[in-house]
Protein backbone atom coordinates (compact mmCIF):
# COMPACT_ATOMS: atom_id res chain seq x y z
CA UNK A 1 0.00 0.00 0.00
CA UNK A 2 1.66 3.98 -0.35
CA UNK A 3 1.28 7.37 0.87
CA UNK A 4 -0.86 8.72 -1.77
CA UNK A 5 -3.97 6.94 -1.95
CA UNK A 6 -5.59 9.86 -4.62
CA UNK A 7 -8.63 10.16 -3.44
CA UNK A 8 -8.56 9.45 0.55
CA UNK A 9 -5.71 7.81 2.51
CA UNK A 10 -3.38 9.48 4.64
CA UNK A 11 -5.46 12.37 6.25
CA UNK A 12 -3.85 15.68 6.98
CA UNK A 13 -5.23 15.14 10.90
CA UNK A 14 -5.19 13.01 13.33
CA UNK A 15 -8.77 12.69 13.56
CA UNK A 16 -10.02 11.45 9.85
CA UNK A 17 -10.88 15.47 8.65
CA UNK A 18 -10.99 17.11 5.52
CA UNK A 19 -9.86 15.50 1.66
CA UNK A 20 -5.83 16.24 2.07
CA UNK A 21 -4.27 17.72 -1.26
CA UNK A 22 -2.06 16.61 -3.88
CA UNK A 23 0.48 18.81 -2.76
CA UNK A 24 0.36 16.90 1.02
CA UNK A 25 0.16 13.40 -0.23
CA UNK A 26 2.67 13.16 -2.77
CA UNK A 27 5.80 14.04 -0.69
CA UNK A 28 4.57 10.73 1.77
CA UNK A 29 3.80 8.77 -1.74
CA UNK A 30 7.10 9.14 -2.74
CA UNK A 31 8.76 8.72 0.12
CA UNK A 32 6.97 5.13 0.64
CA UNK A 33 7.55 3.80 -2.87
CA UNK A 34 11.04 5.10 -2.65
CA UNK A 35 12.61 4.99 1.14
CA UNK A 36 15.91 6.05 0.42
CA UNK A 37 14.10 9.68 0.09
CA UNK A 38 14.05 8.96 4.12
CA UNK A 39 17.47 7.87 5.12
CA UNK A 40 19.10 10.77 2.62
CA UNK A 41 16.89 13.44 4.96
CA UNK A 42 18.61 11.74 8.00
CA UNK A 43 21.81 11.31 6.81
CA UNK A 44 22.46 14.29 5.17
CA UNK A 45 20.06 17.13 6.67
CA UNK A 46 20.61 15.80 10.29
CA UNK A 47 24.02 13.55 10.72
CA UNK A 48 21.51 10.39 11.62
CA UNK A 49 23.50 7.53 10.53
CA UNK A 50 21.30 4.69 9.44
CA UNK A 51 24.50 2.52 8.96
CA UNK A 52 23.58 -1.45 6.95
CA UNK A 53 20.38 0.14 5.25
CA UNK A 54 19.09 -2.10 2.99
CA UNK A 55 15.43 -2.17 2.33
CA UNK A 56 12.44 -0.65 4.49
CA UNK A 57 9.31 -1.84 5.31
CA UNK A 58 5.83 0.07 5.90
CA UNK A 59 3.98 0.29 9.45
CA UNK A 60 0.17 0.92 9.72
CA UNK A 61 -0.04 4.65 10.36
CA UNK A 62 -3.50 4.42 12.84
CA UNK A 63 -2.72 4.95 16.82
CA UNK A 64 -5.42 3.32 19.01
CA UNK A 65 -5.82 4.62 22.43
CA UNK A 66 -7.44 3.91 25.17
CA UNK A 67 -10.23 6.33 25.16
CA UNK A 68 -11.45 4.84 21.94
CA UNK A 69 -10.57 6.99 19.48
CA UNK A 70 -7.69 6.47 16.22
CA UNK A 71 -4.73 9.20 15.47
CA UNK A 72 -3.61 8.95 11.90
CA UNK A 73 0.50 9.54 11.10
CA UNK A 74 0.88 10.72 7.39
CA UNK A 75 3.65 7.64 7.02
CA UNK A 76 5.59 5.21 9.32
CA UNK A 77 8.18 3.55 8.15
CA UNK A 78 10.39 0.61 9.22
CA UNK A 79 14.16 0.59 7.98
CA UNK A 80 15.31 -2.60 7.91
CA UNK A 81 19.29 -4.15 6.88
CA UNK A 82 20.12 -6.76 4.23
CA UNK A 83 18.97 -9.40 6.86
CA UNK A 84 15.66 -7.68 7.43
CA UNK A 85 16.84 -6.83 11.15
CA UNK A 86 15.55 -3.60 12.37
CA UNK A 87 17.60 -0.70 12.14
CA UNK A 88 15.34 2.12 12.89
CA UNK A 89 11.56 3.57 12.33
CA UNK A 90 10.89 6.70 10.95
CA UNK A 91 7.91 8.65 11.29
CA UNK A 92 7.21 11.42 8.34
CA UNK A 93 4.79 14.07 8.72
CA UNK A 94 4.21 17.21 6.56
CA UNK A 95 2.48 19.78 8.11
CA UNK A 96 1.52 22.70 6.18
CA UNK A 97 -0.11 25.11 8.75
CA UNK A 98 0.17 25.23 12.55
CA UNK A 99 -1.19 23.02 14.87
CA UNK A 100 -0.38 23.69 18.76
CA UNK A 101 -2.15 20.09 19.37
CA UNK A 102 0.52 18.50 17.76
CA UNK A 103 2.67 18.78 20.73
CA UNK A 104 0.66 15.84 22.07
CA UNK A 105 0.08 13.48 19.26
CA UNK A 106 3.08 13.76 17.85
CA UNK A 107 4.62 11.98 21.01
CA UNK A 108 1.95 9.39 20.48
CA UNK A 109 2.99 8.44 17.32
CA UNK A 110 6.65 7.99 18.66
CA UNK A 111 6.12 6.62 21.70
CA UNK A 112 3.94 4.33 19.58
CA UNK A 113 6.08 2.98 17.53
CA UNK A 114 8.80 2.66 19.41
CA UNK A 115 6.56 0.54 22.10
CA UNK A 116 5.51 -1.85 18.63
CA UNK A 117 9.01 -2.66 17.29
CA UNK A 118 11.13 -1.88 19.96
CA UNK A 119 13.38 0.11 17.99
CA UNK A 120 14.50 3.97 17.68
CA UNK A 121 11.91 5.86 16.30
CA UNK A 122 12.79 9.56 14.60
CA UNK A 123 10.20 11.55 13.85
CA UNK A 124 10.54 13.86 10.30
CA UNK A 125 8.43 17.25 9.85
CA UNK A 126 8.25 18.49 6.70
CA UNK A 127 6.87 22.14 6.72
CA UNK A 128 6.87 24.23 3.62
CA UNK A 129 6.67 27.24 5.26
CA UNK A 130 9.68 28.33 6.69
CA UNK A 131 7.92 30.42 9.39
CA UNK A 132 5.80 26.83 10.46
CA UNK A 133 9.13 25.49 10.51
CA UNK A 134 10.40 27.74 13.11
CA UNK A 135 7.10 27.53 15.13
CA UNK A 136 7.40 23.69 15.79
CA UNK A 137 11.09 23.80 16.45
CA UNK A 138 10.49 26.08 19.07
CA UNK A 139 7.48 24.24 20.38
CA UNK A 140 9.85 21.23 21.54
CA UNK A 141 12.54 23.28 22.63
CA UNK A 142 11.51 23.33 26.06
CA UNK A 143 10.02 20.16 27.61
CA UNK A 144 9.99 20.86 31.10
CA UNK A 145 9.26 17.68 32.58
CA UNK A 146 7.24 16.29 29.79
CA UNK A 147 8.34 13.78 27.38
CA UNK A 148 11.53 15.41 25.54
CA UNK A 149 10.93 15.07 21.53
CA UNK A 150 13.12 15.91 19.32
CA UNK A 151 11.55 16.42 15.72
CA UNK A 152 13.73 16.84 13.07
CA UNK A 153 12.30 19.65 10.88
CA UNK A 154 13.17 20.59 7.49
CA UNK A 155 11.93 23.28 4.86
CA UNK A 156 12.61 23.36 0.65
CA UNK A 157 15.52 25.34 1.56
CA UNK A 158 17.02 22.10 3.08
CA UNK A 159 17.00 20.66 0.17
CA UNK A 160 18.83 21.08 -3.06
CA UNK A 161 16.66 21.60 -6.11
CA UNK A 162 18.11 19.20 -8.44
CA UNK A 163 19.62 20.29 -11.83
CA UNK A 164 22.25 17.89 -12.97
CA UNK A 165 21.56 15.51 -15.23
CA UNK A 166 23.93 13.35 -13.88
CA UNK A 167 23.15 13.51 -10.26
CA UNK A 168 19.27 12.72 -11.25
CA UNK A 169 20.28 9.64 -12.98
CA UNK A 170 21.89 8.56 -9.67
CA UNK A 171 19.80 9.61 -7.16
CA UNK A 172 16.34 9.73 -8.98
CA UNK A 173 14.17 9.90 -5.47
CA UNK A 174 16.37 12.52 -4.68
CA UNK A 175 15.43 14.38 -7.96
CA UNK A 176 11.79 13.64 -7.69
CA UNK A 177 11.69 14.72 -4.08
CA UNK A 178 13.28 17.78 -4.73
CA UNK A 179 10.88 18.92 -7.41
CA UNK A 180 8.55 18.50 -4.94
CA UNK A 181 9.79 20.64 -2.54
CA UNK A 182 10.51 23.45 -4.95
CA UNK A 183 7.17 23.21 -7.00
CA UNK A 184 6.49 27.22 -6.04
CA UNK A 185 10.19 28.39 -7.11
CA UNK A 186 10.18 30.52 -10.04
CA UNK A 187 13.22 28.75 -11.29
CA UNK A 188 11.68 25.14 -11.06
CA UNK A 189 11.81 24.69 -14.75
CA UNK A 190 15.97 24.54 -14.58
CA UNK A 191 15.16 21.18 -13.09
CA UNK A 192 13.23 19.67 -15.87
CA UNK A 193 15.47 18.39 -17.89
CA UNK A 194 16.95 16.24 -14.43
CA UNK A 195 13.61 15.04 -13.41
CA UNK A 196 12.71 13.50 -16.60
CA UNK A 197 16.62 11.84 -16.48
CA UNK A 198 15.27 10.50 -12.75
CA UNK A 199 12.14 9.32 -14.40
CA UNK A 200 13.57 7.34 -17.38
CA UNK A 201 16.60 6.09 -15.42
CA UNK A 202 13.60 4.02 -12.96
CA UNK A 203 12.60 2.11 -16.25
CA UNK A 204 9.47 1.85 -18.18
CA UNK A 205 7.76 -0.13 -15.07
CA UNK A 206 8.81 1.85 -11.94
CA UNK A 207 9.00 5.38 -14.52
CA UNK A 208 4.93 6.00 -15.29
CA UNK A 209 4.01 5.48 -11.38
CA UNK A 210 6.65 7.88 -10.13
CA UNK A 211 5.82 10.24 -12.73
CA UNK A 212 1.90 10.40 -11.97
CA UNK A 213 3.42 10.92 -7.83
CA UNK A 214 5.60 14.20 -8.60
CA UNK A 215 2.56 15.91 -11.00
CA UNK A 216 -0.34 15.14 -8.45
CA UNK A 217 1.97 16.97 -6.04
CA UNK A 218 3.14 19.83 -8.12
CA UNK A 219 0.72 23.03 -8.54
CA UNK A 220 -2.05 22.93 -11.62
CA UNK A 221 -0.34 25.84 -13.11
CA UNK A 222 2.88 24.12 -13.74
CA UNK A 223 1.40 21.20 -15.47
CA UNK A 224 1.26 22.96 -19.14
CA UNK A 225 4.90 23.83 -18.59
CA UNK A 226 5.95 20.15 -17.94
CA UNK A 227 3.58 19.08 -20.47
CA UNK A 228 5.54 20.95 -23.09
CA UNK A 229 9.11 20.30 -21.72
CA UNK A 230 8.31 16.67 -22.12
CA UNK A 231 6.47 17.46 -26.39
CA UNK A 232 10.10 18.72 -26.61
CA UNK A 233 11.99 15.87 -24.74
CA UNK A 234 10.06 13.01 -26.00
CA UNK A 235 9.54 14.33 -29.86
CA UNK A 236 6.18 13.44 -29.90
CA UNK A 237 2.76 14.46 -28.17
CA UNK A 238 2.47 13.45 -25.02
CA UNK A 239 -0.32 13.72 -21.83
CA UNK A 240 -0.04 11.79 -18.27
CA UNK A 241 -2.85 10.16 -17.40
CA UNK A 242 -3.39 12.79 -14.71
CA UNK A 243 -3.54 15.67 -17.09
CA UNK A 244 -5.73 13.84 -19.05
CA UNK A 245 -8.30 13.26 -16.13
CA UNK A 246 -7.65 16.59 -15.18
CA UNK A 247 -8.95 17.98 -18.38
CA UNK A 248 -11.51 15.92 -19.00
CA UNK A 249 -12.91 16.72 -15.67
CA UNK A 250 -12.54 20.54 -16.74
CA UNK A 251 -14.55 19.84 -19.70
CA UNK A 252 -16.95 18.76 -17.71
CA UNK A 253 -17.92 21.29 -15.19
CA UNK A 254 -17.61 23.59 -18.22
CA UNK A 255 -20.23 22.06 -19.45
CA UNK A 256 -22.83 21.56 -16.43
CA UNK A 257 -21.99 25.47 -15.61
CA UNK A 258 -23.16 26.17 -19.66
CA UNK A 259 -26.26 23.88 -19.16
CA UNK A 260 -27.53 25.25 -15.78
CA UNK A 261 -26.52 29.02 -17.22
CA UNK A 262 -29.26 28.50 -20.33
CA UNK A 263 -31.82 26.86 -18.17
CA UNK A 264 -31.63 29.92 -15.85
CA UNK A 265 -31.87 31.57 -19.11
CA UNK A 266 -35.02 30.13 -20.23
CA UNK A 267 -36.74 29.99 -16.63
CA UNK A 268 -36.38 26.77 -16.21
CA UNK A 269 -36.82 24.86 -12.85
CA UNK A 270 -33.90 22.90 -11.72
CA UNK A 271 -34.52 20.87 -8.32
CA UNK A 272 -31.23 20.17 -6.34
CA UNK A 273 -31.36 16.90 -7.04
CA UNK A 274 -31.33 17.29 -10.96
CA UNK A 275 -28.20 20.29 -10.13
CA UNK A 276 -26.35 17.57 -8.22
CA UNK A 277 -26.76 14.52 -11.33
CA UNK A 278 -26.00 17.32 -13.54
CA UNK A 279 -22.79 18.70 -12.10
CA UNK A 280 -21.63 14.87 -11.05
CA UNK A 281 -21.58 14.29 -15.03
CA UNK A 282 -18.54 13.65 -16.51
CA UNK A 283 -20.44 12.29 -20.12
CA UNK A 284 -19.55 15.29 -22.30
CA UNK A 285 -21.84 13.16 -25.28
CA UNK A 286 -25.07 13.51 -22.92
CA UNK A 287 -23.93 17.30 -21.72
CA UNK A 288 -24.33 17.50 -25.70
CA UNK A 289 -27.88 16.21 -26.16
CA UNK A 290 -28.74 17.98 -22.72
CA UNK A 291 -27.75 21.13 -24.39
CA UNK A 292 -29.52 20.76 -27.79
CA UNK A 293 -32.58 19.99 -25.77
CA UNK A 294 -32.31 23.49 -23.45
CA UNK A 295 -32.54 25.55 -26.28
CA UNK A 296 -36.32 24.78 -26.89
CA UNK A 297 -37.10 23.77 -23.27
CA UNK A 298 -40.00 24.91 -21.30
CA UNK A 299 -39.21 22.31 -18.09
CA UNK A 300 -36.60 20.16 -17.08
CA UNK A 301 -38.25 17.04 -18.09
CA UNK A 302 -37.60 18.39 -21.42
CA UNK A 303 -34.08 18.31 -21.20
CA UNK A 304 -33.61 15.44 -19.09
CA UNK A 305 -35.24 12.09 -19.71
CA UNK A 306 -33.81 8.86 -20.67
Amino acid sequence: MGFLRVCYFLSAFFMVGSMPSGEHESPLELAEQNPEVLVWLLEKLFDVKVSGYHHARPQPTEVRKLVPSTYRADGMMLLCDAADRSLMSVVLEVQRAWDPGKRWTLKTYVAHLEAELEVNAALLVYCPSAAVARRYREMFESEGVSLHLRPLVFTPGDVPLVVDVERARVEPALAMFSVLCHGGDAGIEASFPALTEALRALGPRKGPLYHEIVLAGLPAALWDRWETHMNSALGRPYRSKLLGETAARAHAESAARMLLTALDARGVHVTEDVRDRIRSCTDLDQFDTWLRRAVTATTIDDVIHE
